[in-house]
C-alpha cells in the first residue's frame, strides 16, 4: 500500500489547526523556540486533550512568573507544579518528570545543540534516558522541532495504520515506527504531515467505537473496512 497515496488523500480533506495541536503551537508562535518548555509541553500532551495540556501549560507559565525555565522550576515547591498541571491529570508523576527535564537542561546547556549534530537513533536514546520520558514524548520533539526523521505514535495513528492494513494489531511501536520512516524515505516533510493527518482521521472518522466508514477517503484501500463490508 502507497503511503503517498494516503497522504494525498488525507490531505484532500483536511486541514489542520495548528492550536489544536500543542507542539505545533509552541513552534509556530514566534521564532524564539524554547526547547524546554516545548518539551514540557510535549509531556504533558501525553495520554490527555492537547486542549487540556495547553491549559496546563499556561497555569505552568502563571505559577512560574511567566516564562519556564529549569532555574525556576528548580526553586519552585513539587506541590505548586502539580497543582498548575493537575488539569492534564497523572500530575505527580509529570511533575516528576519536568523536574528531571529541569536538571538535565540545568547540567548541560549545551544539550540543544549535541542533540541536533547527533542522528535520530542516538538523539532518542539520550532523551529516553531521562525519567518519564517514553518513545512517543522522545520522536514527536525530535521529528516537529529538530527536524529528525522518526515517527511518533498515539493510538489514533496505531488504530488507522491498523485498519488500513499498515500495521498489525500486535505489532510494537519501534516496529511500525520504523517501518513508516523507511517507506517514506527519511523525509521529515512527509513525516509530519502524515503524523497530524493520520491523528487527524482517527479523531474524526475512524474512531475506535463506531468509525464513520462511510465518510473515509480511504475506505477502499482499508482492511477493515472490506471485512466489515463482506459481513453485512
Amino acid at each position: 500500500m502507497n503511503l503517498y497515496e494516503i497522504l494525498k488523500r488525507l490531505e484532500s480533506v483536511y486541514r489542520p489547526n495548528k492550536d489544536e495541536y500543542i507542539v505545533l503551537h509552541m513552534i509556530s508562535k514566534d521564532n524564539q523556540v524554547n526547547h524546554f518548555e516545548i518539551l514540557i509541553g510535549i509531556v504533558l500532551s501525553q495520554n490527555t486533550s492537547d486542549r487540556n495540556a495547553m491549559r496546563a501549560l499556561n497555569n505552568l507559565r502563571r505559577d512560574l512568573g511567566g516564562i519556564i525555565e529549569p532555574e525556576r522550576v528548580l526553586r519552585t515547591p513539587v506541590e505548586t507544579i502539580i497543582n498548575a498541571i493537575k488539569v492534564a491529570g497523572i500530575a505527580k508523576r509529570r511533575a516528576e518528570t519536568i523536574y528531571e527535564l529541569a536538571k538535565w537542561f540545568k547540567s548541560d546547556e549545551g544539550i540543544v545543540n549535541k542533540l541536533h549534530m547527533l542522528d535520530v537513533d542516538e538523539a532518542r536514546k539520550i532523551l529516553m534516558q531521562i525519567r518519564g520520558v517514553g518513545p512517543k514524548t522522545a520522536d514527536v520533539y525530535l521529528l516537529a522541532v529538530l527536524r529528525k526523521p522518526t515517527f511518533p505514535i498515539d493510538t489514533h495513528i496505531k488504530r488507522v495504520l491498523t485498519r488500513i492494513g499498515l500495521a498489525l494489531e500486535n505489532e510494537g511501536y519501534e516496529s511500525i515506527r520504523k517501518k513508516i520512516v523507511s517507506e517514506t524515505h527519511n523525509d521529515v516533510d512527509i513525516l509530519m504531515k502524515l503524523h497530524i493527518l493520520l491523528i487527524e482521521h482517527g479523531r474524526r472518522v475512524c474512531k475506535a467505537r463506531k468509525p464513520l466508514c462511510n465518510e473515509c477517503v480511504l475506505r477502499d484501500l482499508c482492511s477493515y473496512y472490506k471485512k466489515a463490508d463482506a459481513g453485512k
